[in-house]
Order: C-alpha cells, then sequence, then structure tokens
C-alpha cells in the first residue's frame, strides 16, 4: 500500500485520531491506558495503534506481557510534526480534550 494512504488511512478514524492526542504529552503509554480513556474495547484499541504504526506515527515496545506505545518523532518525518501540531490545534480548544487528558494522567 502506497505510504501516502497509509497515513489518510491511519487518521481517517476520529479514535485514532484521539489516540495520537493522548500520546502528545510525550510519555509511552499501554493499551489498556488508551482503552480505558477513551471509553473503547481493547482490540479496537491494539488494531488502531497497529495501523498508527504501520502509517510510521507511532512505535511500540513490548515489556512484561504489555504492549507500550509512543509517538515516532525520528528525524526524516517531519510530516509526523504537521499532523502532531494540527492534532493538537483540534483538541486544545474542546472541553472534552481536557477531561480525556487529566484522567489520563491518573
Amino acid at each position: 500500500m502506497d505510504f501516502l494512504i497509509k497515513i489518510f488511512k491511519a487518521l481517517a478514524n476520529e479514535n485514532r485520531v484521539r489516540m495520537i492526542n493522548l500520546l502528545l504529552d510525550g510519555k509511552e503509554k499501554e493499551i489498556g491506558a488508551f482503552a480505558d480513556t477513551l471509553k473503547l474495547p481493547y482490540k479496537t484499541v491494539a488494531r488502531s495503534m497497529k495501523i498508527l504504526e504501520h502509517a510510521n506515527m507511532v512505535s511500540s515496545r513490548r515489556w512484561g506481557g504489555y504492549v507500550y506505545y509512543v509517538l515516532k518523532r525520528d528525524a526524516g518525518l517531519e510530516y509526523n510534526k504537521f499532523i502532531y501540531e494540527m492534532v493538537k490545534k483540534r483538541y486544545s480548544s474542546t472541553e472534552d480534550n481536557s477531561r480525556i487528558l487529566k484522567k489520563a494522567r491518573k
């Protein structure tokens, strides 16, 4: 699949965009944290994170039976910075975002 198509596919789902927003704090998060915060089934989150990983937007690591995700900020991924800024602006003015971020930090 064309790389540009992968990026658009990853961003075409509101829940995946919300997951990116939760990772903007720079901390890695486990799939369960996304599921709890966004009130989504674990399998849905796992599949969505795999799509974001294939689009080179997040990276994962396994540790102790859990999978942790963090945003990719590698050199050469300039489009990621642009996308992260757009997501940040999208959610910075919504009240729903502050509620979600407070819950994610607990």
